[in-house]
């Protein structure tokens, strides 16, 4: 959206150009009448600058804001950006101006300047979004009007004007004299000689990364690029032509019959009801949609003379590039939502009266008198926990009848009790399966080996790499050491200063019993820049945005404030909460997955402009001001807990995996145990935590993909360099805010795993092309629980979100994947399904039948002792020697991790809370 300068009228311009219009011309099919700036037969009100409004007097002269007038919020807002934010500089001599005015004078003074260092005009890549597939859920009662946008950028402007002094958002008095620029209008002429001041603005962003275009191809405006001295014109709506490796994508040519169209919308619309939104099919583009691609000959009435292998070479080299690979996505194909697949009314109607009937023994004025029941939904998840287990312990008794009792009886006692005779073959077929398990066994951990090899050995060079990084950090109640240490990780990696930008996120106004708040601390001792907001009351200053929590969607406000930190640019984010619940134990806080998202939507609201709230156009401004950033060059997303540490290298590594395979969703590194020393409880964690990783992580990497990206150290993938959406693909964050009445197998998916469900929802919608690895090279430590009762509440919420997120994968598959890519998934899930539910009965049946083995057998105790220390061969095969004496503590806490906690989460599943936590 490139600002020109006209001739008749020599100041700043962001208006968006589609051609040189004159009176009467007709611009995609719209007449427009360039005397009254409006279009024929309306009389819409037309937004006024901001600074007009503030100061007439000094602006009243600068035609650019008292001649001109915005008929959506999205034009007027980047006419404040270029044209007050970012410095004035003439295009020709880069020479930099203080006002307008002098700007203007320079500009009369030929002589200063040299026209022939002009550059041409470049088009903007339009922003892409999704085609409807769906029906799109009702519009949200509240959802705001470009009035009250205006006004949200007004006092993000002038924060010192109280909210009754903010003036009329339009224009008044002056109908007559006022440029409408709507997003298919332009200026009256555009010079060739004169180009705008937001030069360097475009050359930062990330748009145009693929976007090789060719002036000489103009698909709109023709008249226009054969005139001499005209620049090349650009627009957001309209067909545009793509040169890349010898073809064009042309886009944006509706036709009802093509499916598979791509269309770009002039980005003018405020968010309107729920994410979903943004796959409507008004006017917005298909973002899954694959371009239509012209071969260059139709272009080139030479190309008949190219010879065949010419052809063949580039067509060879075209499909080996990064952009037509991402096309080729089968996720652009066929959009999807989880509500397709899953009929959310139908499936949890079942699941309610399957509950309540295989319950009815249960009495509701039991729960509610005795266990203090009174919320419908508390006694609905308490009868589906109840049905969940009677159906595993009914799984339990079959297999340990059949398996353990009455072959032990039939077998190795030879007693006739139960339903097997002694002289049946019954002894046989046991002895059968047992031998056919010990071999798929021998079978699996042959697998694990190559699998663990492969992944420890990987090659562990990397290069840096400048691609904007967004160090994503949720706070509850930490402590200040325990922040700032994650902080100063993050600052003195080796990823480059500029390109890495901290998120950090403090979930409400609490602190923990005896020490400050979390947001006091990081306003007064880490960042002390805003101690004056803090002493006048960061309330004054919080911003409305959607939140989510276990109870749905809701309104909650944020307080924000930029600065540096030792020269890293960061963004703090403090939930202060509404003000009805300034009384509350905890005001603001909403959870860790309602964090996640207010960077989430953040970034996609900058890409997309979807999803606006007052706390995003205000974060937006100050980024833009403060930081000189602008938030839709972020490709990457750390997402980092507040009580781990990174290895300095580790960053740089995983942002060079994702640059360098673009079929990566998502990377994450080896977590290890920061605090192994403290008890014997953390020090049994230590060899634990290398398993889960070396093995387990492992595994699925070489078989399929990782299905979580732990929260304490993983990198996300926001977009690809097309500006086709990763994370931030709409449908999916919407899925993962969960504004939905839950039932307990979504509480258990949304509200206590939040981090393995984004990486199973992601697995979901790109998992047919896309994968998620681990990289041991990238390292990090974290705390870990050092007493009991934290274990087993922070396990608990790990194994129902294990149970829970991979039923999920069963429930709906990767969409749009392939048979060998779905057998692969399975096979990993059912591993590790089979090591929850089977373990805590097999490993009680193993030690009752090793213990009559080594009493009847005089070598089975060689076989036992080899098969206990199959997990130190692994260490050593991984030559990790460090953790070797840490399976000493582990040994026997293996009945704890394997037994109890598995039975303890089951039975505890309908418990959302997250229980006590590491900081307390």
């Amino acid at each position: 959206m490139t600002s020109y300068l006209s001739p008749e009228n020599p100041v700043i311009s962001s208006r968006p150009t589609t051609g040189i219009l004159d009176r009467g011309v007709s611009v995609f099919g719209v007449e427009r009448n360039i005397e009254d700036g409006s279009a024929e037969g309306t009389s819409e009100k037309l937004f006024a600058c901001p600074y007009l409004k503030r100061d007439l007097d000094e602006y009243a002269e600068r035609q650019s804001c008292s001649k001109s007038g915005w008929t959506s919020i999205h034009g007027l807002r980047q006419h404040v950006y270029r044209c007050h934010i970012l410095p004035i500089t003439c295009p020709s001599c880069s020479q930099t101006f203080d006002s307008s005015r002098k700007f203007t004078q320079h500009l009369h003074e030929a002589s200063q300047c040299d026209s022939d260092l002009v550059e041409a005009d470049e088009p903007i890549q339009g922003l892409e979004t999704l085609i409807q597939k769906i029906k799109s859920p009702k519009t949200l009662k509240d959802s705001p009007t470009e009035e009250a946008m205006w006004k949200v950028i007004y006092s993000t402007l002038f924060p010192e004007v109280p909210k009754e002094d903010i003036p009329y958002p339009y224009h008044e008095n002056h109908r007559g004299m006022i440029h409408a620029i709507s997003p298919f209008d332009s200026t009256a002429s555009l010079p060739s000689m004169v180009r705008t001041p937001d030069s360097a603005y475009l050359r930062n962003s990330q748009r145009g990364y693929f976007d090789l275009t060719d002036s000489r191809y103009s698909s709109y405006a023709p008249s226009i690029s054969s005139s001499p001295g005209a620049t090349r014109p650009t627009s957001l709506a309209g067909d545009r032509n793509h040169e890349f490796d010898g073809e064009i994508y042309r886009a944006g040519r509706r036709e009802p019959s093509n499916l598979y169209q791509v269309t770009y919308q002039t980005d003018d619309d405020p968010f309107q009801g729920s994410m979903s939104d943004t796959i409507s099919g008004r006017g917005t583009p298909n973002i899954h949609a694959v371009p239509e691609v012209v071969p260059q000959q139709a272009r080139f009435s030479d190309s008949s003379n190219s010879s065949s292998t010419g052809r063949k070479l580039q067509k060879k080299i075209k499909g080996k590039t990064m952009e037509a690979k991402v096309l080729a996505f089968r996720a652009w194909e066929k959009p999807h939502r989880t509500d397709e697949h899953i009929t959310p009314g139908t499936y949890r109607g079942f699941w309610k009266s399957l509950a309540r009937i295989m319950t009815f023994y249960i009495p509701s004025w039991f729960l509610k008198k005795c266990l203090k029941m009174d919320d419908l939904r508390q006694r609905l998840a308490f009868r589906q926990k109840v049905f969940f287990c009677l159906l595993l312990f009914a799984l339990y008794g079959v297999l340990c009848y059949f398996l353990v009792i009455q072959p032990i009886l039939s077998c190795v006692v030879k007693v006739h009790i139960g339903m097997i005779s002694n002289h049946s073959p019954f002894c046989s077929m046991v002895r059968d399966i047992i031998y056919v398990y010990m071999g798929l066994g021998g079978l699996f951990m042959l697998i694990v080996m190559v699998c663990v090899c492969r992944v420890r050995y990987t090659g562990r060079k990397f290069e840096e790499h400048d691609a904007l990084l967004v160090m994503q950090i949720p706070c509850y109640n930490e402590d200040e050491s325990t922040m700032r240490k994650t902080i100063e990780s993050c600052v003195q990696s080796s990823y480059a200063t500029k390109r890495k930008l901290l998120y950090i996120v403090a979930d409400g106004t609490v602190a923990a019993a005896g020490q400050k708040p979390t947001y006091q601390i990081l306003l007064e001792d880490i960042f002390p820049d805003h101690k004056k907001d803090l002493e006048i009351g960061i309330g004054n200053y919080a911003h409305a945005y959607t939140s989510f929590d276990a109870l749905g969607q809701s309104e909650n406000r944020a307080y924000t404030c930029t600065g540096h930190y030792r020269g890293v640019p960061y963004v703090l984010v403090v939930k202060v909460g509404r003000e009805d619940e300034q009384g509350s134990a905890k005001p603001g806080n909403r959870g860790k997955r309602d964090s996640q998202l207010v960077a989430y939507n953040f970034f996609h609201y900058v890409n997309y402009r979807k999803g606006w709230s007052p706390l995003f156009e205000n974060l937006e401004f100050q980024m833009r001001v403060n930081l000189n950033i602008d938030a839709r060059e972020a490709m990457y997303m750390l997402a980092i807990d507040c009580d781990t540490e990174v290895d300095r290298t580790g960053i740089s590594y995983l942002v060079d995996r994702l640059q360098k395979n673009h079929k990566l969703i998502g990377v994450c590194g080896y977590t290890g145990v920061g605090n192994g020393m403290s008890s014997f409880v953390a020090s049994a964690q230590v060899f634990e935590y290398w398993l889960t990783h070396a093995v387990l992580k492992a595994v699925e990497t070489v078989l399929s993909s990782v299905f979580v990206l732990s929260g304490c150290f993983s990198i996300y993938r926001l977009k690809w360099p097309n500006n086709r959406p990763a994370l931030l693909h709409p449908l999916l964050l919407e899925d993962y805010g969960g504004s939905y009445e839950k039932t307990l197998h979504e509480h258990n998916l949304l509200s206590i795993g939040e981090d393995r469900y984004l990486s199973t929802l992601a697995i979901r919608y790109f998992g047919a092309d896309c994968s998620m690895k681990y990289f041991s090279a990238a390292t990090c430590t974290t705390v870990v629980p050092d007493t009991l009762g934290v274990l087993l509440d922070q396990r608990r919420r790990w194994t129902n979100s294990l149970i829970h997120c991979h039923f999920a994968h069963l429930n709906v598959m990767p969409f749009e994947a392939s048979l060998w890519t779905q057998c692969r998934l399975l096979f990993v899930l059912g591993a590790e399904l089979f090591m929850v539910f089977v373990l805590p009965l097999a490993l009680p049946a193993g030690l009752a039948l090793a213990i009559i083995s080594v009493l009847l057998t005089p070598y089975a105790w060689a076989i036992l002792l080899a098969f206990l220390l199959i997990p130190v061969f692994l260490c050593m095969l991984c030559m990790a020697w460090t953790y070797i004496p840490f399976y000493l503590p582990f040994f026997p806490m293996i009945f704890m991790f394997s037994v109890v906690i598995p039975i303890h989460s089951v039975w505890n599943q309908d418990n959302i809370k997250w229980g006590k936590t590491r900081g307390g």
